[in-house]
C-alpha cells in the first residue's frame, strides 16, 4: 500500500487548480453577469445550477472510473478521467470560494471582481454566495478524484 503517492498528487492538484482557477474566472464571471440581466434571483439561480450540474458530473464521471478500474481493470480509463475532474471541475468549482487573506489589492474577492466586469453590486454578492457551498464540494470532489487517481497504490 503506497499512500504516500497521495501527498504529491494533492500538492500538485492544488498548484494546478490554483493556477487554471485565475484563467477561467474571468470568464465564467462575465457569463454568469451577463446570463443574470442585472436579476438577483437569476443570478442565484445560474450560480447554483450550474454549479450543481457541474458537480454531479464530476462525481458520475469519478464512480466511471471506479468502475471501469474495479470490473475491467482499465486504468487507462481511470487515470484520464481523474485527471480530467482536477483540471476543469475543480478549479471551476473553487473559482467562487471567499478569499481567505487580502494582500493589498493582490487578492479580490470574487464579488469585487464582478463589480469590475459590471455587475451591480446585489448581483455580484448573489453569485458570491450562491456560489461558496460549491467551493468546498469542490474540495472534496478534489480529495475524492485524488484518493481515485491513485487507487491501484491505495487498495
Amino acid at each position: 500500500m503506497r499512500i504516500w503517492i497521495e501527498l504529491p498528487l494533492l500538492v500538485a492538484g492544488v498548484a494546478w487548480a490554483w493556477w487554471v482557477r485565475r484563467r477561467m474566472q474571468q470568464g465564467q464571471l462575465r457569463w454568469l453577469i451577463r446570463a443574470a440581466a442585472q436579476s438577483t434571483s437569476r443570478a442565484r439561480t445560474l450560480t447554483v445550477s450550474s454549479q450543481l450540474i457541474a458537480a454531479v458530473l464530476a462525481i458520475v464521471l469519478l464512480v466511471v472510473a471506479l468502475w471501469a478500474e474495479q470490473v475491467y481493470r482499465a486504468f487507462w480509463i481511470r487515470i484520464p478521467l481523474a485527471l480530467l475532474v482536477i483540471s476543469v471541475y475543480v478549479p471551476f468549482a473553487t473559482q467562487l470560494a471567499s478569499v481567505r487573506f487580502r494582500l493589498g489589492t493582490l487578492r479580490r474577492s470574487p464579488e469585487e471582481r464582478m463589480v469590475e466586469l459590471g455587475a451591480r453590486p446585489p448581483v455580484a454578492e448573489a453569485i458570491g454566495r450562491a456560489g461558496r457551498p460549491f467551493a468546498f464540494v469542490g474540495s472534496l470532489i478534489f480529495l475524492a478524484s485524488i484518493a481515485v487517481l491513485a487507487w491501484h497504490h491505495v487498495r
